[in-house]
């Protein structure tokens, strides 16, 4: 197994991962794997995180603030990750776009190609100039629901919501799309 999940109403995962990232701190996540870094599942999300894997031991629930209920469980598996990337709208492993026992190199390749340039019609510098008018024509957000996808980013983020929407420009127009929904709409231009 090369996908560790982590169940958001079991633990707060908006507000841990991004605090342990940028703190460079490891986590405890349940769960065991056979390679030394692994990708890390938000159940009914996607997956949002690559991380090393540095330890797995048996333990009682991890001291971690961000643990959500009463501890109930005993001594389970968990494994000790240090954070390398987080992506919590990654474009191309979204629930439904890989498989559960997809292979380790497979999910590494779609985790890498998430971050080149989008379609075949835009060149590096196309591309990069097109974001540059996109953020420049923008007009403050009033927004937090996507165009696309519908889903308001409000309810997930919060205040922030307002500074995560995205400004689409289109030839007629610019709509407020959500990130994923923006690298997908460039994706299929």
């Amino acid at each position: 197994m090369n996908v560790l999940q982590v169940d958001p109403k079991r633990y707060d995962v908006w507000n841990a991962f991004p605090t342990y990232f940028l703190e460079q701190s490891p986590v405890y996540v349940k769960g065991s794997v056979t390679t030394p870094t692994v990708f890390i599942e938000v159940i009914g999300h996607g997956i949002v995180a690559e991380a090393e894997v540095l330890l797995e031991e048996m333990i009682g629930r991890p001291d971690d603030p961000y643990w959500l209920g009463e501890k109930q469980e005993g001594v389970q598996l968990y494994s000790l990750v240090d954070l390398l990337q987080l992506h919590f709208h990654h474009p191309l492993l979204q629930m439904g776009m890989y498989e559960v026992d997809e292979p380790y190199e497979s999910i590494r390749k779609k985790w890498n190609d998430g971050y080149y340039v989008p379609s075949s019609k835009w060149t590096k510098a196309s591309y990069e100039a097109h974001l540059f008018r996109e953020k420049l024509l923008a007009p403050k957000s009033h927004v937090t629901t996507c165009a696309s996808c519908h889903v308001d980013l409000a309810e997930r983020f919060g205040k922030e919501a307002y500074h995560l929407i995205e400004y689409h420009l289109t030839e007629e127009r610019g709509i407020w799309v959500c990130p994923t929904c923006h690298k997908a709409i460039h994706t299929l231009d």
